[in-house]
């Protein structure tokens, strides 16, 4: 029997479910929650979603955004926990113990241990929202529009409006398939990419401001400080795509983020244009993620957490692609 096979099945047999995602929650995660808690609501089952930090504003806009709880408190006991788009441990919610009888990981990271029987997965997914398409299809539930946005917004998001070299074929169809259903594609990019606050923007011009590259032109980065933040009036939230930015300078092959999370430590964000691996450098740093996109967090002075991270994003530039590459102006040498 198959992952998937295995996990739809437990899910039929339990009467409560608990539903969580990562912390800082983004589009596919949110996503992929909200469509299997609808789906799961559809067998008859009463489902819980809860995450550790809120729903971004940005995000408020998906169908029953507004049932997700947050915060380190999680109230009563399930049938399964089920964790979307991350190992469980990245919930931050629960680390070896859980409220749960059964524990099931549904994730496409490369870095996923695969430490907990129940665990689907699929690092070839584009989003985590295609496996739980799959899963709703294995269910023989019907797929309605609240359904198809959480979904259609899932595989939008994490292959960057479908831009991005993770976009597939596989992803294209389905995302063709919950227009059909429903889903209203400039709903999705309205709120996605369209409805900025103020303040966001003015905190973007702040951080592009600072924004360094490092000699051979191959490495970009940002600083986003809490002084930035009190400075503009914004919060973590609104540095959502901001490395996006940092990735688009002409021969750069990684962007990185520094956001400070406290007095010495900084939560990194890094970004391939896909000719370098990060998943590895990510685990190195303590973090994990996908081949183009990474993360972890890392403890120091804002000077030492940089040297590092530059200099072990130069070393893997070096060793994937060899010395040399573009001079300060992008062109090639």
């Amino acid at each position: 029997m198959s992952d998937l096979a295995r996990i739809a099945e437990s899910l039929k047999q339990c009467r409560t479910i608990l539903i969580s995602a990562h912390k800082s929650p983004d589009g596919d995660a949110l996503g992929s929650q909200l469509a299997l808690m609808l789906a799961l609501e559809k067998l008859n089952k009463t489902v819980t979603a809860h995450n550790l930090d809120p729903v971004p504003e940005i995000y408020r806009f998906l169908p029953h955004a507004g049932r997700i709880k947050t915060g380190l408190l999680v109230q009563g006991r399930y049938d399964a926990y089920v964790v979307v788009d991350a190992d469980p441990p990245r919930s931050g919610l629960f680390d070896k113990t859980y409220p749960a009888d059964i524990l099931i990981n549904i994730d496409h990271h490369l870095t996923n241990p695969r430490e907990w029987p129940l665990t689907w997965l699929d690092p070839d997914a584009s989003a985590c929202g295609e496996m739980i398409y799959e899963l709703i299809n294995e269910f023989g539930v019907t797929i309605d529009r609240d359904i198809a946005l959480c979904l259609y917004t899932a595989i939008f998001t994490d292959t960057g409006s479908f831009r991005y070299s993770n976009t597939s074929p596989e992803s294209m169809k389905i995302a063709a398939a919950m227009l059909e259903f429903g889903a209203d594609p400039w709903l999705v990019t309205e709120n996605v990419y369209e409805s900025f606050a103020y303040q966001r923007l003015k905190l973007l011009g702040a951080v592009l401001a600072g924004m360094e590259r490092s000699e051979d032109g191959r490495v970009a980065w940002v600083v986003v400080t809490d002084e930035l933040f009190r400075r503009t009036g914004t919060t973590a939230e609104d540095t959502d795509s901001f490395i996006n930015f940092v990735r688009s300078v002409k021969g750069v092959e990684v962007a990185v983020l520094f956001r400070q999370t406290g007095e010495a430590q900084y939560k990194l964000s890094l970004r391939s244009k896909g000719r370098i691996d990060l998943s590895g450098l990510a685990q190195s740093f303590g973090g994990g993620g996908h081949k183009n996109a990474a993360g972890g967090t890392m403890g120091g002075t804002l000077e030492e957490v940089k040297r590092k991270v530059i200099s072990g994003v130069g070393e893997a530039i070096t060793a994937q692609l060899g010395a040399g590459g573009a001079d300060p102006d992008g062109r090639r040498r």
